[in-house]
């Protein structure tokens, strides 16, 4: 799978496919193959994972793998047939005759269609699950293993949910801590219902206040729960906050998520608001994010105006080839021809010449990578320890099923 990971992250398709194509575990291989989908949908990647699933002959591993393909065909907008072999999913799955066995597969299931969008659905399996895994703790000892396995599934759903529908699945994963004894895992899980609670009554000020605290990730994580018409322009604040700081790989990971919303949300900040944080970033010397934003920035005057400044930045730092192609694709006329006169004549040496370049995205090699890391959406069956530590039961039995089928490894 991290080989699979690493070509992905490097654009090459090719080597992805061939790589997750060898992987001898089936389950694994269509984990291999859906990262491959989702990076590049194509119907060739579909094919390799049909096959593969006429080569799964358990009937749990069969329905886990039923819903990995529904999941997939969600990705290449077949609705219709992806609702097909989800309900193929759990109609293998509750043909199962353990019923821990059965619990542990519809959860894995209901984590698929939690990453397909059907959160509702996906709530209902999990609760299903839990039944079923409650109504077997006096059959089996493994049964509480298999909750501690669910309630960390049903945890990690509900910190990807972007909306208050969140608060159900904390719930149900509260409850289950709470059944089962884990009195500390579940005054967690009370305390960050309460946090979502207030940063969907409160918004961008409840976010504020964490960030005054310093709890940066927690901020981050919380920002799902803004208002989708201003979730874009917090998020870049909080990128511009980030950079500022010296925090570049986590301003360099807020600023593209924002930018993804900017690109394809439905609510858009408007051109001022963008431009206004497009110079906050020139300010501090920071290059890159101006440029990229007054691409997305639609007024033609707006956007002419922050390229000219953001060329004459570059040139005052030395890079007249860089400088020159900025300032040959403005769109204003004659914002380019000032622009232009200034570079020839060299008259763009500014108060902002002391400005320390601290940053400047890649390019500019400012921010790090990451090492090409990407989330992986892959397995689940290694999710524990850290989180949990209150009588955590591993000792399950051999012929147990693990959580497999369903995005989780961190």
């Amino acid at each position: 799978m991290e080989a699979v990971e690493l070509y992905l992250s490097k654009g090459d398709y090719k080597n992805a496919l061939n790589n997750a194509l060898v992987i001898d575990d089936p389950i694994r291989r269509l984990l291999a193959l859906t990262e491959v989908l989702t990076a590049f949908p194509r119907e060739e990647v579909l094919a390799h994972m049909l096959d593969t699933l006429e080569s799964i002959s358990g009937t749990p591993e069969k329905a886990l793998a039923y819903s990995i393909l529904g999941r997939a065909l969600y990705v290449l907008d077949r609705d219709g047939d992806a609702e097909a072999y989800f309900e193929n999913a759990m109609d293998i799955a509750r043909s199962t005759d353990s019923p821990r066995v059965r619990g542990e597969v519809l959860a894995g299931i209901g984590r698929n269609l939690v990453l397909s969008d059907r959160y509702r659905d996906g709530l209902e399996l999990f609760r299903e699950a839990v039944e079923l895994l409650q109504a077997s703790r006096g059959l089996s000892s493994a049964a509480t293993s298999s909750l501690i396995k669910v309630a960390r599934l049903v945890e990690k759903s509900a910190d990807e949910i972007p909306n208050e529908r969140a608060l159900d699945f904390y719930e149900l994963a509260k409850d289950v801590y709470s059944s089962i004894f884990f009195k500390l895992q579940a005054k967690y899980i009370e305390e960050k219902m309460e946090l979502v609670r207030d940063v969907l009554k409160r918004g961008k000020v409840a976010i504020e206040e964490l960030l005054e605290k310093g709890e940066v990730e927690l901020a981050i994580s919380m920002m799902r729960f803004l208002p989708l018409e201003g979730r874009a322009i917090s998020m870049l604040e909080l990128a511009y906050w980030l950079f500022l700081h010296e925090q570049p790989r986590l301003g360099r990971r807020v600023f593209d998520d924002a930018l993804e919303i900017v690109l394809v949300g439905k609510f858009k900040p408007s051109d001022r608001e963008l431009e206004g944080i497009a110079r906050r970033f020139l300010r501090i010397g920071f290059l890159e994010e101006p440029l990229i934003l007054a691409g997305v920035i639609r007024d033609d005057r707006l956007s002419s105006e922050l390229l000219g400044d953001v060329a004459l930045a570059y040139a005052r730092w030395g890079d007249k080839v860089k400088a020159r192609s900025i300032a040959e694709g403005i769109r204003d006329e004659s914002v380019k021809n000032r622009v232009l006169e200034a570079l020839e004549g060299e008259n763009y040496v500014g108060h902002e010449q002391g400005l320390p370049l601290t940053g400047g995205g890649e390019e500019r090699g400012a921010v790090p990578e990451d090492g090409g890391a990407r989330e992986v959406q892959g397995e689940v069956e290694q999710e524990g320890g850290t989180a949990v530590s209150e009588g955590d039961d591993s000792g399950a039995s051999g012929d147990e099923i693990q959580l497999r089928g369903a995005e989780g490894a961190d």
